[in-house]
């Protein structure tokens, strides 16, 4: 038998913090990539998923780079040709063997950044199909499957089908990107990335080039058994390690959580076959981090005490403006944003003169937490600090004299926290915000898995048939249901009775936070646009603390509402997108004039 199930009981890691200095930005041939430093003479090549999954895998790709390099393993990961912080546009790149040829020009770079003598590369989903195909052709020392993918013509398909299935909440077709290529959750794959997936296919006539081989595998997963299957059937030796949970770590990239189990798995794995040897004096040179097209020049940036802090930095390459628009995450989207749409405007934004930084927040994408820090960071008073030093790095670095904060989702909430906060914000862009104002007395974690409901959606809901079926079968607690409707009734008496409660109301004491903010932001002359999806529930938001109409904005002249049509709550049409890009252009205008 040639398989062995390596065993990860033992596998674990004094303490959570990693020693290692931060993975250092670096680019080359086009590519953006960040590089984990550290001594050991084997060096491992990361290889991510794409589109929707690699959003769920930032986190954990960066957790895994810090766990190999404080275990002497230099690792690079990078962005492929058209994806994340790399050159190109995603819709148009016209080379069917793009990723492919990167994959070779990323391994070269690996072994001349690190000078190691022996190479493992890794890979999750088309990563693994990617990290599979290299070793079809080229010797390495190990070869690692993190749920990859078998075969890419099946791969797509399967992409096709999720696409149709969440069409209801992102609007979007697998058929609304190119001519001939593909659309997933707002990621967009040109008719030749398309082509070059659907021909990785490890189970025809492949018989890697590899020493030592690890597959973490799914529970019951058909192409997981399929290639172990394939190697067993070339009498290829592997070691296999569970993937678990795997489906709700690449579930959503704000509710999912890092495999810690995983990382430790591999990485014993690694040190069990590859050891610890060191080099003398490894290289410590340092990086290039600017990627330079004919309208703007993109640098990835460390700062902030330790280098804790991850952005990336674009500017126009000709006449530029003081106003910069500074991009904060939604949720856990590291800072590409939803769809790569936040590297898809800073590009643009370029074009008009305008500089943009697009911000990982402690503890989001590239960005580490602070020590001490909680692990749950999102609508943390703390955020403010991360922005407060990414507005300190504009202002002293590039001689930016007003900001604009954007925002999103949570993000949205940041900015315009963040903007109260700090006095060198002019403006701040509050996109579909779930929340304007946080009781910190609410558990987040319960907050961000609750689906937006009012009372009447409770209501059509008790009334729908399919419901009442339901409940008649049993599927639907009728208690656990009226206590939820029970609680938004009293939401709504809280608020009617605020006037007469005031500080014995919950209502009463957010709706003062709400309105001093917002009164401060006017005072000051910051410009703050609302921006609202109509097919996303976050406008009610909005009207909970300015009336139904929101003719409470009345106060405020210096705010204005503003309603994309056919969008979703993370803007995933590409019409959605131009829009929203439109209307960011005119409040740099007005913020800057």
């Amino acid at each position: 038998m040639n398989i062995h199930r390596f065993d990860i009981s033992k596998a674990r890691f004094a303490g959570s913090e990693i020693a290692n200095p931060p993975a250092e930005p670096v680019t080359f041939d086009g590519l953006a990539g960040m590089f984990h430093r550290a001594p050991g003479s084997t060096a491992v090549l990361l290889l991510s998923p794409w589109g929707y999954e690699e959003l769920c895998s930032r986190q954990t790709f960066r957790i895994l780079g810090e766990r190999l390099a404080a275990a002497s393993f230099p690792c690079l990961r990078y962005d492929y040709p058209a994806t994340g912080n790399s050159l190109g546009d995603s819709a148009g790149i016209d080379d069917d063997r793009a990723w492919r040829v990167s994959v070779g020009r990323a391994l070269k770079e690996l072994l001349r950044l690190s000078d190691a003598r022996r190479v493992i590369v890794m890979g999750q989903g088309v990563g693994g199909a990617l990290a599979g195909e290299l070793a079809r052709d080229v010797d390495v020392d190990g070869l690692v499957f993190l749920a990859p993918v078998m075969q890419g013509r099946s791969y797509l398909r399967e992409v096709t089908a999720w696409t149709g299935m969440t069409k209801p909440t992102f609007l979007v077709d697998a058929t609304d990107g190119p001519a001939g290529g593909l659309m997933a959750g707002g990621f967009v794959l040109s008719a030749a990335s398309t082509s070059e997936i659907r021909s990785l296919d490890l189970a025809k006539d492949w018989k890697p080039r590899a020493q030592e081989i690890l597959l973490a595998a799914r529970a019951d997963h058909f192409g997981d058994a399929k290639l172990t299957g394939a190697l067993e059937a070339n009498g290829v030796p592997h070691d296999v390690i569970p993937f678990d949970n795997y489906s709700d770590y690449v579930s959503d990239p704000t509710l999912n959580a890092v495999p810690t189990s995983l990382i430790e798995g591999v990485v014993a794995w690694c040190i069990a076959k590859f050891g610890s040897e060191r080099r003398t004096n490894p290289p410590d040179a340092p990086l290039p981090a600017t990627l330079e097209d004919a309208a703007f020049k993109q640098t990835m940036i460390r700062f902030g005490p330790d280098r804790i802090l991850f952005g990336a930095l674009t500017e126009p390459t000709g006449k530029r403006a003081k106003t910069a628009l500074l991009f904060l995450n939604s949720g856990y989207d590291h800072s590409i944003g939803w769809g790569r749409m936040n590297v898809d405007f800073a590009r643009e934004l370029a074009r008009d003169g305008y500089i943009t930084l697009r911000l990982d927040a402690a503890g989001i994408g590239e960005s580490r937490l602070w020590p001490g820090q909680a692990a749950q960071v999102l609508f943390s008073e703390l955020q403010k600090d991360d922005v407060r030093l990414a507005i300190d790095w504009l202002t002293e670095q590039m001689g930016v004299e007003k900001h604009v904060l954007v925002g999103r989702c949570s993000g949205a909430y940041l900015a315009g926290i963040a903007a109260e906060a700090d006095p060198r914000a002019s403006g701040a862009v509050i996109i579909n915000a779930r929340r304007l104002v946080w009781d910190h007395s609410d558990d987040v974690d319960k907050a961000i898995r609750a689906p937006l409901q009012t009372v009447d959606t409770y209501r059509r809901k008790m009334l729908d048939k399919q419901t009442l079926t339901r409940i008649l079968n049993g599927e639907l607690s009728v208690p656990a249901s009226a206590l939820k409707l029970g609680r938004a009734l009293l939401r709504i008496l809280d608020r009617k009775l605020a006037p007469v409660l005031r500080g014995a109301s919950r209502h009463y004491r957010l709706d003062r936070i709400v309105q001093n903010r917002f009164a401060k932001l006017r005072d000051r002359g910051a410009h703050v646009e609302l921006i609202h999806s109509n097919q996303d529930h976050g406008g009610h938001e909005a009207m909970t603390w300015f009336g139904q109409d929101l003719g409470r904005l009345s106060e405020y002249p210096n705010v204005v509402s503003t309603f994309l049509d056919q969008a979703d709550h993370n803007v995933t049409p590409l019409e959605a997108r131009r829009a929203l890009l439109e209307r960011l252009r005119a409040i740099a205008i007005r913020c800057g004039s």
